[in-house]
């Protein structure tokens, strides 16, 4: 099991060095920050509380739908982190500094896309004409994350099934 971790936190790090020297340029760091910025969780309530209010008798499984969702992420999210508690590229790499302060000590999953992909998920069952739209998005965010240097393409992965699996969930129970 040991050697299967080394090769995969081996191929990790090297994805995640391409990653940095094509997707982190100084240049594009304001725009990524604020892509990055969209997946703190704010924007998600805003945008159920909205609907909701808007029309409950519309949009009130949606917002049900979210609920559980995040009600299933969040509490799977923090069990893999204290199960794994996979040290960030920042202090797995000698002489690399995360563009950004970490929102907490571990990387894997990554919660910004497990959260925007619980979120997605979301609207690809309940509004599917935007699925385009939010699946550019939550990959848009997982990708910020890796190139602000606070996570491994792992972590994205890791998130993004995490996330899928926890919006899926939701939209079972509800529909």
């Amino acid at each position: 099991m040991g050697m299967i971790k080394t090769r995969f936190q081996q191929a990790d790090t090297d994805a995640f060095l391409w990653c940095q020297k094509r997707l982190a340029k100084q240049a594009y760091y304001p725009i990524i920050r604020a892509i990055s910025a969209t997946g703190d969780g704010w924007i998600y309530a805003v945008l159920a509380f909205s609907l909701i209010t808007i029309n409950f008798e519309a949009h009130q499984y949606f917002f049900y739908s979210c609920l559980i969702g995040f009600g299933l992420e969040v509490p799977l999210y923090i069990l893999l982190k204290r199960k794994f508690r996979r040290n960030r590229p920042q202090d797995y790499l000698q002489n690399f500094q995360a563009k950004i302060k970490p929102s907490d000590q571990f990387s894997f999953p990554s919660g910004h896309t497990a959260a925007a992909f619980v979120m997605t998920t979301q609207i690809v069952l309940f509004f599917p004409v935007f699925a385009p739209l939010a699946i550019f998005w939550a990959l848009s965010i997982g990708l910020s994350r890796v190139a602000l240097g606070v996570h491994f393409p792992g972590d994205i992965i890791a998130g993004i099934l995490l996330g899928i699996l926890s919006g899926s969930l939701a939209g079972a129970i509800i529909l």
